[in-house]
């Protein structure tokens, strides 16, 4: 049974494989669930970038971790848990509402830091999930986000579907780099808005044959959830 850093590296040798040794792309552990060791043994073997769900769960585990983690925000957002985001994360990869943008930003302003974040689109219709689900209301959301002085609009994020035909999502990934190109453009942010959050262990290859910079991987690394 291979182990953490040999799991590890064999995500990374096929994400160079698909991706083409694209230098944008960007591997994210998805250590959701998962104890501070296994945390660290990732983090001993090279990897950097870890992906949570829950803001009390980062909170707690980055306490104990390295300062030298890059922990990524990767599940729903609440308004009232987003003044401790700032502190913890880089990037918040799920923003969807006004609201929560606005307390973001307000946290971001006390603390004098700017914090990248990615919308989350919801491009498979499914109610579960969270996510703007039309171009108007992605423009609307992106336009009053471009007023917050403290949040740098990167790009997009999305969730494949896992019902779906493997043609199906990708269709959706390749829909989403096309929505972000046409966005970056007009926001006048062709420079900055150049990430695709799209791909789990399941369907990152595809996610990367359509152009996604950010994969979250978590079960092909760390095993199942528990």
């Amino acid at each position: 049974m291979k182990n953490i850093e040999e799991r590890l590296a064999e995500i990374l040798y096929n994400i160079k494989k698909v991706s083409g040794n694209r230098k944008n792309v960007k591997l994210i552990a998805v250590s959701k669930t998962k104890p501070v060791e296994m945390i660290m043994e990732a983090f001993q073997a090279g990897q950097i970038r870890f992906g949570e769900n829950k803001v009390q769960e980062a909170r707690d585990k980055s306490a104990q971790m390295p300062t030298e983690i890059d922990w990524h925000l990767i599940g729903p957002l609440q308004k009232n848990k987003a003044k401790y985001c700032p502190p913890i994360f880089s990037t918040i990869h799920t923003i969807h509402r006004e609201d929560v943008a606005m307390a973001l930003n307000k946290k971001c302003q006390e603390l004098n830091k700017p914090l990248n974040i990615l919308i989350q689109m919801n491009l498979t219709g499914e109610e579960t999930k969270s996510g703007v689900s039309s171009i108007d209301d992605l423009r609307v959301l992106e336009d009053q986000i471009m007023e917050l002085e403290y949040l740098k609009i990167t790009g997009l994020m999305t969730i494949g579907d896992p019902a779906a035909s493997e043609k199906e999502n990708q269709r959706v990934f390749a829909d989403l780099y096309s929505i972000n190109q046409q966005e970056a453009e007009r926001l006048g942010l062709t420079h900055q808005m150049v990430e695709l959050s799209t791909g789990m262990s399941s369907d990152y290859e595809l996610a990367l044959k359509e152009g996604a910079t950010y994969v979250r991987i978590g079960s092909a690394i760390f095993g199942s959830r528990f």
